[in-house]
């Protein structure tokens, strides 16, 4: 069942991280048409650099959980890589909790940010008057789906500290 949901979330995360790719690359388009407009035709638009903020939240946020998944987070490998494979996953381990921690804290502050957002119904101080919704939503999908693949790491940490995943291996064989 555990592989299962790991599956799922692994799959999803490449889902997500596909779109994260392509909303960073519509980003580009708008913010290329944007300096073309503005500096070649002095007629900038109203839009372009709002709507490309939220891209960027969206495709920041919700690529997180990618890219902890395909291990390319930030990390400081200078200290890590001078221990043993056992010390780093045992670091790893501590570190992936700490993480979970933070990100399952982010994500249910998001969810309250979001919640007095709708109450609300606020809207962007822009003249697109865009529901701020939609960044708060990012903050609270992005969160979760990056406490969920800390977990996924949590646990494989775990199993690598423990020997289960050799033992595992071994009955694959």
């Amino acid at each position: 069942m555990l592989s299962s949901i790991k599956h799922f979330v692994e799959k999803m995360n490449l889902m997500i991280g596909y779109f994260s790719g392509l909303g960073i690359m519509i980003m580009g388009i708008i913010l290329f048409y944007e300096v073309i407009a503005r500096y070649f035709f002095n007629s900038p638009t109203i839009w372009a650099q709002e709507i490309a903020i939220y891209l960027f939240i969206w495709t920041m946020l919700a690529g997180a959980a990618y890219t902890l998944q395909v291990g390319k987070h930030v990390r400081i490998d200078l200290l890590l890589i001078r221990f043993s494979r056992k010390t780093q996953d045992i670091l790893e381990f501590f570190t992936s909790i700490l993480g979970t921690v933070f990100s399952g804290y982010v994500a249910f502050q998001g969810l309250h940010m979001l919640e007095a957002t709708l109450k609300y119904g606020k809207l962007s101080a822009t003249p697109l008057r865009m529901p701020l919704w939609i960044p708060h939503l990012a903050l609270m999908v992005g969160f979760s789906i990056l406490t969920l693949q800390f977990i996924i790491l949590t646990g494989s940490k775990f199993s690598a500290i423990t020997g289960q995943d050799k033992k595992e291996s071994e009955q694959t064989c």
